[in-house]
């Protein structure tokens, strides 16, 4: 059989789309309705919302909603996307019957009533101004018939995204695996390569050009509203990059051939594929390292042919829910989180102060950018919030002064009469694509319609645009519309909206998701200010998950003292396994020290069994031990502090090197330590250096010598590196520095001292902290210390002159540093360096506005060593 015959015969018994998977609704649920289990799942579907409706307390008298909600599902039934609708309700409800938080709603599935009559989602739509046809468009959906069977085009089909609490997520999955087995896996996920990367890779392997060069030429590369820029675009753009291209054609040659090729693949964050069939029948499946079945098919093929199901893990949530729980047990508070009154003055209020109440743990508000948005706008009720979320993005946050005006003076931009009611309320920035939307209707088109417009233009589709410009004078034509005001700039409606169409796909967001997430924002906002102790523990505790784990505790500790609490050191007495509640503080962890796994966590926790307040060190020594305690993580844990209380008022180093003195002895050399013990206070530093004088000799209680002269050769090949190890830590008498950086390598946080206050004399006098620097006036001088988290070279788009762009941080806070070109030449002719990521800088400059602009600079040299590997 030819090709072509092989490949019509695979076209013939291939799905022709998707066939959703079959529902089988438990008996249970039709009986909790009361309709017979022979009801179709239409029958079904219009009972459950009926009775929800009710629920949330509509009656027949809110005919808005019942209108609504009966078009939905007419839409629905017409589409074939009544067993879809109820996978979701299957899903969730499967949630909420086992108290497995979940989020107010994700993306246009916000806009759907029936969702929020199902629980799905916990956004009223009407209520919020959300549109259905957002979500489901008629004109988007399509439904193939093939063999007397009906399939849906996955490509079109309607998307809900579930955000589920971080540490249940898999429980879900399971969930889904049992009801589905055999026909769902997760969904492979294909990395590609970037121009960026292409041309600093073969720049340097064809070009044979450094590092730095390269990083300074992909600079040049635009990101246009986040997005970088294809390699034939930058060349066309940037004339600096044409000029590089052009000097180096044969390395921009191959880099263009590489542009887009897989790099490596992945596993989608929360992707999982649910099919009608085996899925060995439709799709090539694999094993993850894991062992977790993930299809050959990335997600825009896979969903050709399965239901594409997004469950996300939200850490968010977790946190909130881990707070409740707190608040329940020690309390006696029963938060119900969408009981929560949106319109409370509280949550506001303390978002107006947000400078100075900080921002940790506000979702969607903590990141940086975020932050200064809700810092510029000063949200007063959650559609101003919804607006921090539509803002803070690419492209948007050239309207952030322009938005924030319109909220202090009420003063909107007029873009035109006809379109004022729908943008007046976001400062006549057509900020949702909602609003797009509306002002399509305006001129006559349809939901539908405007729907049809809002995705051609905002996915650039060229070949259809011109067709719907033309579409739009017609319409404005029809209904009269053109002279309408014909005195405003003298532009017609049809080019306002146009431009707005066309200007606002580089910016615009789906207001379902804003106001679904300015909801989960609110809720954040009100916990941490109304239960601070509780949220704070609870991000704590969330901080082990995150990236970067010690960044999360060093923000979260700074923030501590606005609330009058602190983050207690770690202690092997008082410590819980996580972090716990200390009557107005937090306690550190156990686990979260640096270096203690599962494994070690277990081996703490028996080893705490076993001591107390009269053992002497050595007891501790071979309590540690005996618990099966590594001498690497032992010495971590006094350095991190736990254990203080037997220093005897020596410094932690001191007794590191006591431990790892005492471990390297032999059995025989214990016993007899033991028995000097109480003559040396306990000190086997003092015990060998008395056995390395060769007069008089010091003997065991077996007459024999501690040590013979051979046995001493080889302690000493072991113990020297250790006190190595601890003389470099002495050098420059600095007690304090080495405790804060122990600290601050094994906790992400310094309790002792603040770093700034490590040092003596002038420096000390003279520097202030990262947080101090945002109080002083533009243009002062400012002098500060920090750990630099990283120094990149860099070069302005627009003046293109070269800087490096370093971002430091204390416990207080972050500085972002600008060290120009003309600065850092005569600096590193001066034989200075500049810093690497964990480097310590003293750092002069003039503050600017959210930037220090460096005139000058020193690194530290001064290090701590932790541990052996440290002296290479």
């Amino acid at each position: 059989m030819s090709f072509y015959n092989n490949f019509t015969a695979y076209d013939e018994c291939a799905p022709a789309g998707v066939l959703l998977p079959q529902i089988n609704i438990e008996d249970k649920y039709y009986k909790q309705l009361g309709i017979s289990t022979k009801s179709s799942n239409l029958q079904f579907l219009k009972k459950l919302c009926s009775k929800n409706m009710r629920k949330k307390g509509f009656t027949s008298k809110d005919k808005k909603y019942i209108e609504r909600m009966k078009m939905e599902i007419a839409i629905f039934e017409e589409l074939g996307f009544i067993d879809y609708i109820l996978l979701n309700w299957e899903v969730l409800n499967f949630c909420h019957e086992n108290n497995i938080p979940t989020g107010p709603g994700r993306g246009s599935a916000a806009g759907s009533l029936v969702l929020y009559f199902l629980d799905v989602t916990k956004v009223d739509p009407l209520k919020y101004d959300l549109f259905f046809e957002r979500f489901v468009s008629r004109t988007r959906a399509r439904k193939i018939e093939k063999n007397g069977i009906t399939y849906l085009d996955g490509s079109l089909l309607a998307d809900v995204d579930n955000d589920i609490a971080y540490d249940r997520r898999g429980e879900v999955i399971e969930y889904i695996k049992k009801k589905y087995a055999g026909r769902t896996c997760k969904i492979l996920n294909l990395v590609t390569l970037s121009g960026k990367l292409c041309i600093k890779e073969v720049g340097k392997l064809v070009g044979l050009l450094s590092e730095d060069e390269m990083n300074d030429i992909s600079d040049q590369i635009p990101v246009v509203f986040g997005k970088v820029a294809k390699l034939k675009t930058a060349q066309e753009e940037s004339e600096k990059f044409a000029q590089w291209a052009e000097q180096h054609s044969e390395a921009f040659k191959v880099a263009r051939k590489l542009e887009g090729l897989i790099k490596n693949t992945g596993v989608h964050a929360s992707g999982i594929a649910i099919s009608h069939h085996q899925l060995t029948d439709i799709c090539p499946i694999q094993r993850t390292k894991e062992g977790d079945l993930i299809s050959c098919y990335d997600m825009n093929w896979i969903a050709e042919l399965t239901v594409k199901f997004d469950i996300l893990g939200l850490k968010t949530l977790t946190v909130l829910n881990d707070a409740k729980k707190m608040l329940k047990e020690r309390q006696g508070i029963d938060l119900d989180f969408e009981k929560i009154d949106l319109t409370d003055d509280f949550i506001y209020k303390n978002l107006q102060d947000l400078r100075f109440r900080g921002g940790q743990g506000l979702f969607q508000i903590e990141a940086d950018t975020n932050f200064d948005v809700c810092c510029k706008v000063k949200p007063r009720n959650l559609e101003e919030i919804s607006a921090v979320v539509a803002i803070a993005r690419p492209g948007a946050l050239n309207f952030k002064d322009q938005y924030a005006s319109y909220v202090r003076t009420g003063d909107s931009e007029l873009v035109h009469p006809e379109f004022s009611e729908i943008l007046d309320h976001t400062g006549g920035i057509p900020l949702y694509q909602e609003q797009l939307m509306k002002m399509a209707v305006k001129v006559g088109f349809s939901l539908d319609e405007a729907e049809q417009l809002r995705r051609i233009v905002g996915k650039k589709k060229v070949d259809q645009m011109p067709v719907w410009r033309d579409k739009i004078a017609e319409k404005v034509e029809e209904n009269r519309l053109t002279n309408a005001w014909t005195g405003f700039r003298g532009v017609e409606i049809a080019d306002v909206l146009w431009q707005v169409a066309e200007d606002s796909a580089n910016y615009s967001f789906n207001k379902s998701h804003s106001i679904s997430y300015a909801m989960l924002s609110a809720w954040t906002t009100y916990v941490k200010f109304k239960y601070p102790q509780e949220f704070f523990v609870s991000l704590l505790k969330m901080a082990k998950n995150e990236a970067e784990p010690f960044e999360q505790i060093r923000k979260v500790s700074s923030e501590l003292g606005l609330y009058d609490m602190k983050l207690l050191r770690p202690d092997l007495a008082k410590s819980h396994e996580d972090f716990a509640m200390e009557g107005e503080n937090i306690r550190y962890g156990l686990d979260a020290i640096k270096g203690v796994s599962q494994k070690s966590l277990q081996s703490i926790l028996t080893f705490r069994k076993g001591t107390h307040d009269e053992l002497n060190k050595f007891e501790v020594f071979e309590a540690a031990k005996q618990a099966g305690i590594n001498i690497g993580v032992f010495s971590g844990l006094i350095q991190a502090g736990t254990l203080n209380s037997f220093s005897g008022g020596n410094s932690r180093a001191r007794l590191v090197l006591e431990a790892q003195s005492y471990n390297v002895l032999t059995d025989r050399e214990k016993r007899i330590a033991k028995a000097l013990g109480s003559e040396y206070n306990y000190d086997i530093l003092k015990i060998i250096h008395k056995a390395m004088q060769k007069e008089p000799v010091l003997m065991g209680d077996d007459n024999r010598p501690f040590m013979k002269e051979s046995r001493l050769q080889t302690f000493k090949s072991k113990y020297e590196p250790y006190k190595a190890i601890y003389d470099k830590n002495r050098e420059g008498n600095n007690e304090d520095f080495a405790n804060w950086y122990f600290e601050k390598q094994l906790l992400g946080y310094s309790y002792t001292k603040k770093l700034k206050d490590t040092f003596r004399g002038r420096d000390k006098a003279s520097m202030i902290s990262c947080k101090e620097i945002w109080s002083a006036n533009n243009n002062a001088l400012v002098k500060f210390v920090a750990t630099v988290k990283s120094c990149l070279k860099k070069t302005s788009q627009a003046s293109n002159k070269k800087y490096y762009f370093i971002i430091a941080s204390d416990e207080t806070g972050e500085a972002k540093c600008i060290f120009m070109e003309r600065e850092y030449e005569p600096y590193l002719n001066r034989g200075k360096s500049l810093p690497e990521k964990d480097s310590i800088a003293i750092i002069t400059g003039r503050k600017g506005d959210g930037t220090i602009f460096v005139n000058d600079m020193r690194v530290l040299d001064q290090r701590i060593y932790m541990k052996l590997s440290d002296l290479k």
